[in-house]
């Protein structure tokens, strides 16, 4: 386990460690301010891990951001084009990961070069799949990154059977699983296909009961040990806690999701427990 996946998962031990120094130099009263104190530390450590690119801003080397950044636009650019056109929405969507992603104006600039030359007919793949997999060798946690933003990418617009090829080809040549057996996109991806209802139209095959389901969302294999299920579910608590929401003043609505997909976290953890007799 990395440190961000520790501190985003174990909101717990600046608490530990400042209750026992507190009661340890100054006894009750002083492990109740120990308790403050190592709250206000776990809070901090988890909210910068848990910042939106925090892995892209992360990586030192100059040489592998780079690569990331012209991997990551041009092959968008390259996705938005499959079904022939890039959209207002696909600009939009750009736009957005732009400014999330804290860019100034001169790398805006040249990210918006990389997403037009992607989207050109003649772009070549597979020379940035292959620089971009050599550089992220080291860094497994930037090339899923990237992954998941090809996949924001494909969403806009519809995931047509172009782009879910597309996806494929990209994932399987990256070392990962095919689109259809990447259980963190699950959700997602099937709230846009719900309409077909064939998996010779979608590509995708449907879990086959509701425990397949509840795995699915957690993110976990029927393999996964009970520390690992529950290490799992409170990742996913944290991540998704409406309080932090509330805290940085989100709008209602989100909120509202938040709540919803707490709820769904909750329930699939239990079904868990339930069905392993826990």
């Amino acid at each position: 386990m990395n440190p961000r996946q520790f501190f985003t998962s174990h909101r717990w031990w600046g608490k530990f460690i400042g209750i026992s120094l507190g009661y340890l130099f100054f006894g009750p009263s002083g492990a109740l301010f120990g308790l403050l104190i190592g709250n206000l530390f776990d809070r901090s450590l988890a909210d910068y891990y848990g910042k939106p690119y925090w892995i892209y801003h992360n990586e030192k080397r100059g040489p592998i951001k780079k690569i990331f950044f012209q991997s990551v636009f041009s092959i968008m650019g390259h996705i938005a084009k499959a079904d022939g056109r890039v959209t207002e929405d696909h600009i939009r969507m750009v736009k957005d990961l732009m400014n999330e992603m804290r860019l100034n104006k001169q790398q805006r600039l040249i990210a918006q070069n990389y997403f037009r030359e992607g989207a050109k007919k003649n772009f070549d793949l597979w020379p940035s799949l292959t620089t971009l997999r050599s550089a992220t060798k080291t860094n497994a946690e930037l090339l899923k990154l990237f992954v998941d933003l090809q996949f924001k990418i494909a969403l806009v617009g519809g995931l047509s059977v172009k782009k879910q090829h597309l996806l494929n080809t990209i994932l399987i040549y990256l070392g990962f699983a095919p689109l259809q057996q990447q259980q963190r996109f699950y959700e997602e991806f099937t709230s846009r296909n719900t309409h077909q209802n064939h998996s010779s139209n979608t590509g995708y095959q449907q879990p086959s009961n509701d425990a397949d389901h509840a795995y699915s969302i957690l993110g976990i294999t029927r393999s996964a040990s009970k520390i690992d299920v529950k290490r799992a579910y409170r990742r996913l608590m944290s991540l998704n806690h409406p309080d932090k929401l509330i805290a940085k003043g989100a709008p209602e609505s989100m909120i509202k999701i938040a709540n919803e997909k707490t709820q769904k976290i909750r329930k699939a953890y239990e079904q868990i427990c339930v069905e392993k007799g826990w």
